[in-house]
């Protein structure tokens, strides 16, 4: 039997996804719940498992193609048809074997299948089962919205180009205690030598034998030589495909939307009060901290209520006002994007419950743990600018939404 795997959907408001990197090529064997491929999508990054035990007979799509939802990506034999699969591929194999360099050439040019990445040297234990559509591991959040994040310094591997470390990665290594300089020394065998789950999971198992120096021992990366005299050099530096979603994101939103701003000063002395007054108690009875943005949200909330045309959202050149009330709050990350979770039916919350779910959503954002739904569907969202020092911001719109309220810094 054949079995034709297709591009998942990863929410409701996601419609395609792009195909980042195969784990398998043609010919091979793959278990059932083993990871096939990692996809990417506006909110997420995702590995997705195997629907069945087989051998790949088909990869339709190559890395960084874009494919609608619900489309044949892959095809697996199973059973009987699998061992046709697997000697009908070793022939292809050999028959191009001898056909010499020239040949080769020829056939690849008449050949309609997109050529597809090589596996990972050292594959990772096998993920978790998991249904066809939701992703074996934790999930990489992307951005919704526009809030610009302060940068850190970046963190090299001596070349004096940053590396790139997904979030999913980047929470593993926390957790493990592998410093940026010890990241460094990973051989990454993801697209483009970036270093991805299984490479990070083989090297600290490597460690944990001896086989590796731990992180007292990894070397730091070597000092740059110093600039020549003369004319200096400018640093190029990709945006990587979560920054460019991002500029897409927005520049659709300034081209539905014509924005108008609305600045007012606020005297939140008693809410500074308030919460200082309660921070300790509040601690010790729900186990979370009494932070400003709940405080916020909760008020926020009631002046929805006031003013329902701040809870819709545009269709052609009608206007929706929408009942339930979906809460953006824009989180930022550790690696300086931004996404924004969605608190829903917040309507319906009391004001510990609020608390809670801004808290959980925040933690588990910056952990990669979030799910598709949870970063898609506000209804309006909140941004903090203020977080960074600044007394006014001036946010994009985070379509569909029609507004957005950017809270200043308190002084």
């Amino acid at each position: 039997m054949i079995v034709d795997v297709v591009m998942p959907k990863m929410g409701e408001s996601i419609m395609e996804g792009t195909v980042l990197e195969w784990r398998v090529k043609v010919g091979d064997t793959i278990r059932k719940d083993a990871v096939l491929l990692e996809i990417s999508t506006d909110k997420v990054d995702s590995e997705i498992p195997s629907p069945a035990e087989g051998t790949v007979t088909e990869l339709l799509f190559k890395p960084q193609d874009t494919v609608d939802v619900g489309v044949v990506i892959a095809r697996i034999a199973t059973e009987g048809e699998a061992a046709v699969a697997g000697a009908a591929a070793a022939g292809a194999a050999g028959a191009t074997t001898a056909a010499g360099p020239e040949k080769k050439s020829t056939a690849t040019a008449k050949k309609s299948q997109p050529a597809v990445a090589e596996p990972p040297a050292e594959p990772g234990p096998p993920a978790a089962p998991a249904p066809q559509s939701t992703p074996a591991a934790r999930l990489s959040p992307k951005p919704e919205t526009s809030l610009p994040v302060s940068l850190p310094p970046a963190g090299g591997n001596g070349s004096g180009v940053r590396k790139f470390y997904t979030p999913l990665v980047r929470s593993i290594a926390g957790k493990e205690g592998v410093s940026e300089a010890e990241l460094a020394t990973i051989a990454g065998s993801g697209r483009g030598g970036r270093v991805n789950k299984a490479d990070l999971l083989a090297y600290l198992q490597r460690r944990q034998t001896g086989a590796v120096p731990g992180p007292a021992a990894a070397a730091a990366p070597p000092m740059l030589d110093p600039a020549p005299l003369g004319e200096l050099i400018d640093e190029v530096l990709p945006m990587d495909r979560i920054r460019q979603r991002i500029a897409q994101h927005m520049r659709q939103s300034l081209d539905t939307a014509t924005h108008v701003y609305g600045i007012s000063e606020s005297d939140v002395s008693a809410m500074v009060a308030f919460r200082n007054r309660q921070r300790e108690r509040f601690l010790q009875a729900e186990g979370i901290k009494l932070t400003y943005t709940p405080l916020i949200a909760f008020a926020t909330l009631r002046a929805i209520r006031d003013f329902p045309l701040l809870n819709a959202h545009l269709e052609g050149s009608d206007i929706v006002k929408q009942r339930n009330i979906n809460l953006g709050i824009a989180v930022s990350l550790p690696d300086n994007n931004l996404i924004v979770t969605v608190v829903r039916r917040a309507e319906e919350l009391n004001f510990i419950g609020l608390a809670r779910q801004i808290t959980d959503l925040a933690q588990r954002a910056r952990s990669g743990d979030l799910k598709p739904e949870e970063a898609a569907g506000s209804t309006f969202t909140i941004t903090n600018p203020g977080l960074f020092g600044n007394l006014i911001g001036l946010p994009i719109i985070n379509q569909p939404n029609v507004g957005i309220l950017a809270v200043g810094a308190i002084k």
